[in-house]
């Protein structure tokens, strides 16, 4: 049996294998800019991948960088702490840029009321040590 066959119209693999790679992209631009879940794509990708080709499924779990997040995202939905101490100086970051380059005190509440949404989501996050598989 080859590998994929549960896919039965063969035009399914190139639009996995394409949905796959745009969520890698989206992913890996997504790890170093805040309010976006660069993991989410990741695990999106992988899902992908593993609808239109085991190679790069294979090469994206196993990854050096990524294929711990995405192992422990898979299994428990955690976050290792220096992770989250990366994303929420990212944060701290973008919002003082925003602070600094708009007057528009909404757009500052706005955007300060998402990113705390997502900080707090991301510290009640299980925490698994980054050296851990």
């Amino acid at each position: 049996m080859e590998p994929n066959a549960s896919l039965k119209p063969r035009w399914q693999r190139p639009v996995y294998f394409a949905l796959g790679c745009l969520s890698v992209a989206i992913g890996v631009v997504a790890l170093v800019v805040p309010l976006i879940p660069g993991i989410v794509f990741l695990v999106l990708a992988t899902a992908c991948f593993s609808r239109s080709s085991p190679r790069m499924e294979t090469w994206l779990t196993t990854h050096p960088r990524f294929g711990k997040l995405i192992a422990n995202w898979n299994t428990s939905g955690a976050i290792p702490r220096s992770a989250k101490w990366l994303i929420t100086i990212s944060m701290i970051a973008s919002f003082s840029l925003i602070f600094l380059e708009t007057d528009s005190r909404l757009l500052q509440a706005v955007v300060a009321a998402i990113m705390l949404g997502v900080l707090v989501y991301v510290w009640r996050r299980p925490e698994q040590p980054a050296s851990a598989s």
